[in-house]
């Protein structure tokens, strides 16, 4: 995946276990841990995407002072 500048660095602590999971899985689908991760958060967003909607309109209301 090609970075751009709007994209932002996370981290994220895990339980060896979760993470066992997560490179079995990325394993399975010939991919790296990030790319799952990704993934699952995609389906996160996808999933909860009217509380976005509302949340977007409510911020468009105020100005961000940063």
């Amino acid at each position: 995946m090609k970075l751009n500048q709007q994209d932002r660095m996370i981290s994220v602590r895990v339980p060896q276990e979760v993470y066992d999971k997560l490179d079995f899985l990325a394993e399975q689908h010939w991919c790296d841990i990030s790319s799952v991760i990704r993934n699952g958060i995609r389906r996160e967003l996808t999933a909860n995407q009217d509380l976005l909607e509302d949340e977007s309109l409510r911020r468009s209301h105020h100005n961000r002072a940063y």
